[in-house]
């Protein structure tokens, strides 16, 4: 089977999608029997495997910016079809597939997240609500076009199936894995001196911040926070919320590389996003692999992620109380830490990049003819 996978981001790693989509050529020595290429407009330096798609300069200025980008890519991938004869055509993000969906019928999309379909909890009429309203509308009629949709996640294919009424047959559920990782020996743990935090999210607010630290001030202990992975506009913001007495040391890095985050995570001692909303968390799962304690919410797809509190505390979204107790445990009781980390190093082995892309190719398989 010959596979085109088409992604808007690529070179960059900052979320799970691109991780994701970074992970897929290495189907092409895993399963030789099967080859994929990627289409990406984000890529410097093209390759046989990589194929970029040109975005004239000024484009994104345009109202109509996304449908020339849906334009461009499904222009783009027939062409290539004419070298690269492939069976399935795969979007990274749904409805920048709507063109291709409609004209090629073995056209696949994957719904990474829920930020469309909560569009209407965001200030009505605002200008995030008139956007999201609007790629709601191209992600249901992209999803309704498309042969197959694959959703991140039993919540997340739950939802989408409900509120944009597609065949439950339609929507497959792929978990996204995680790269095998040196787990770090004898990981030193001094809550006596101070607990290192790592708290990494592009959006802050969303990923519970402002509760990580009203959560920090209940617990009566002192921490080391370090923010990862934020835009730069939100640097001040997030220096004024880390400015507490119950933290004496703190650090605002913003974006960083994946092999970055995860040198990060060796030298923390708990993992904490406390999401409002979240539709898998594949972060999670890193951090459970490097043998690092992570406490978090009961939201979205996270439980099914963590395998509910088998290796990690949750809780519920926006309680700092109960969030400060999850901590305080988490951080006082030595023998569950120990249990939780040792269940999520054995957990995090389903997730593996291996058996997620033999689960992604089965699921192409049954779309190709």
């Amino acid at each position: 089977m010959k596979i085109l996978f088409c992604t808007n981001v690529y070179q960059v790693i900052e979320n799970g999608p691109v991780k994701f989509a970074r992970m897929l050529p290495d189907i092409n020595h895993l399963y030789p029997e099967h080859e994929i290429r990627i289409l990406t407009e984000d890529i410097n330096h093209p390759s046989e495997e990589v194929y970029k798609v040109t975005m004239k300069s000024g484009w994104q200025k345009s109202i109509l910016s996304q449908f020339i980008r849906m334009g461009r890519y499904h222009r783009q991938a027939m062409k290539i079809r004419k070298e690269f004869p492939f069976d399935v055509l795969v979007y990274n993000n749904a409805f920048v597939g709507l063109f291709s969906a409609i004209f090629f019928t073995r056209t696949v999309v994957m719904i990474n997240d829920d930020n469309n379909l909560n569009f209407s909890e965001l200030p009505i009429l605002s200008r995030n609500w008139i956007k999201r309203l609007i790629f709601r509308n191209l992600e249901k009629l992209t999803a309704s076009f498309a042969r197959t949709v694959i959703a991140n996640s039993d919540y997340l294919r739950t939802r989408i199936i409900a509120e944009y009424r597609i065949n439950a047959e339609k929507v497959s559920r792929l978990y996204k894995g995680v790269k095998e990782q040196p787990v770090v020996p004898d990981r030193p743990f001094a809550p006596e001196n101070m607990v290192r935090i790592l708290f990494v999210k592009n959006d802050f607010q969303r990923g519970g911040l402002y509760t990580l630290t009203e959560a920090l001030a209940l617990t009566g202990l002192i921490f080391q926070v370090t923010v990862a992975g934020n835009n730069a506009a939100d640097h001040v913001q997030i220096g004024n919320l880390l400015n507490h007495p119950n933290i004496v040391k703190s650090a605002i890095l913003g974006k960083q590389t994946q092999e970055q985050i995860f040198g990060l995570m060796t030298q923390s001692d708990i993992f904490c996003v406390p999401s409002y909303k979240e539709a898998f968390g594949v972060a999670n799962l890193e951090a459970l692999s490097l043998g690092l304690s992570v406490v978090t919410t009961r939201v979205g797809g996270v439980p099914e992620a963590l395998n509910n509190e088998n290796c990690a505390w949750l809780v519920p979204p926006g309680n700092a109380q109960e969030l400060a107790a999850a901590l305080v445990d988490c951080i006082k009781n030595d023998v569950l830490r120990e249990v939780k980390i040792k269940n999520g190093l054995q957990h995090v082995k389903s997730f593996s990049e291996k058996k997620l892309l033999r689960n992604f190719i089965s699921i192409l398989s049954e779309t190709a003819p």
